[in-house]
């Protein structure tokens, strides 16, 4: 993933988190247990490399965090 690519990622990624901070009563952040199994899925994932997912160009161990993030192939 390019690095124009990655910043489109970025922006749309922060403005949904914006979103549901402003529109929801949902959390910004999920729970330390929900975000060790997101991590865990992607430590074990072909696409997760040095920290990073080769799909979004995210580092994981921060946008695991956030409630409204999602995995770029559906796997949580």
């Amino acid at each position: 993933m390019d690095l124009p690519e990655q910043g489109k990622g970025l922006a749309k990624f922060t403005f949904e988190v914006v979103k549901n901070v402003v529109t929801t009563s949902k959390p910004m952040l999920v729970n330390e247990e929900q975000q060790k199994e997101r991590l865990d899925v992607c430590n074990d994932c072909e696409y997760y490399d040095k920290g990073r997912c080769k799909q979004c160009g995210c580092f994981m161990k921060y946008k695991t965090q956030f409630y409204t993030a999602k995995c770029p192939i559906q796997k949580w």
